[in-house]
């Protein structure tokens, strides 16, 4: 027996093959009337729709590309898979597949994956920093562009900003609050706008409402992006600067994970010695030694905003982007913080 397609169910129904679509589709223009005897006809048939059938009548493809760098540092990939969970999980509860994908961003010869290029997508998806040429080449398809944890703003994309500043002050208030005066600072590069630059000023504006000042050999921003080595060599500076400080906080989890292992491979105890506070709370926090404490950016939530925003943006068809900062954060204390001696 032939599989029964759309048309078939529009004939039995009485019905236009599109009246078929909006109904097992949940969506308007058609009476309920006319809703209950498309569904009941659905249900009597054991009709499943194809793929095909929707996107041909419907004009959507309900696949969103989520597009990974190729380049990403292994353990960036801890906090993006996390995230990536959650997306998965907002788009499978509004019928969208998530299609994985990958490009070079850092390419002079951009080539965004063919389903993208043939349109075989609703939006796109991206994590982190993402190159104008590649908001460029996906704008050009007319395809919405959104940005998860976005480390600048990047034109008509839907970028979902954390607010890497306040996150910063949260956590270096908490080691103020603990009695910490002499704070270092980890971080990348200030060279560019973004992320490294919202966590330094977060940290310098915290510090200064206390009255605290931090020798020159305490702010490291050559740790590069995202590596937990470079992070531990930029610890090992610090420690040997002359004048030890009694706790670090770190622009990012991976750099306190470097920066507990310079510490201790000195001689030297976390958190008996120096205190390491970071941000992001990655899943590797709970396994290492001690526990970090640091700031929690709610991957859930984050996620199921920026979903929100993406599918607004598909079902009106407006592409012209939208800028939201991020601030649902919360402190997480574990075993890598205490008083100074």
């Amino acid at each position: 027996m032939s599989r029964l397609t759309i048309k078939d169910v529009a004939k039995l129904a009485g019905v236009s093959p599109s009246a078929v679509s909006l109904a097992i589709n949940g969506r308007p223009g058609i009476s309920d009337a006319t809703r209950k005897l498309i569904l009941d006809c659905v249900e009597q048939t054991g009709f499943v729709p194809s793929q095909n059938s929707r996107s041909l009548v419907m004009k959507r493809t309900k696949n969103i590309a989520l597009l990974w760098s190729t380049d990403f540092q292994p353990l960036e990939h801890l906090f993006f898979s996390d995230l990536t969970r959650r997306l998965l999980s907002c788009c499978t509860n509004a019928s969208y597949n998530l299609v994985f994908t990958s490009c070079d961003f850092n390419s002079s010869s951009l080539l965004l994956p063919e389903i993208i290029r043939s349109r075989g997508v609703d939006g796109v998806v991206a994590f982190g920093r993402v190159p104008n040429g590649i908001a460029y080449a996906v704008h050009q398809l007319e395809l919405p562009l959104l940005i998860l944890d976005s480390h600048t703003v990047v034109e008509n994309s839907f970028c979902l900003c954390v607010d890497y500043y306040n996150a910063a002050r949260l956590a270096v208030e908490h080691l103020i609050s603990l009695g910490h005066k002499n704070i270092a600072y980890i971080g990348g590069s200030l060279s560019q706008p973004g992320f490294s630059h919202k966590t330094f000023e977060g940290y310098r504006s915290a510090m200064q409402d206390h009255g605290l000042e931090a020798p020159f050999s305490w702010i490291q921003t050559c740790a590069s992006e995202l590596d937990d080595k470079s992070a531990e060599e930029q610890m090992k500076l610090i420690l040997n600067s002359g004048r030890m400080p009694t706790a670090v906080f770190c622009a990012a989890d991976v750099y306190a994970i470097g920066a507990i292992r310079g510490i201790r491979n000195t001689g030297l105890t976390v958190p008996g010695d120096i205190s390491v506070i970071g941000i992001d709370d990655i899943i590797l926090d709970n396994f290492i030694d001690p526990p970090l404490t640091t700031v929690s950016i709610t991957d859930k939530h984050l996620a199921e905003t920026g979903c929100k925003m993406l599918f607004e943006a598909i079902d009106s068809g407006d592409h012209t982007g939208q800028v939201v900062l991020y601030d649902n954060f919360t402190l997480v204390e574990r075993k890598s913080c205490s008083s100074p001696k």
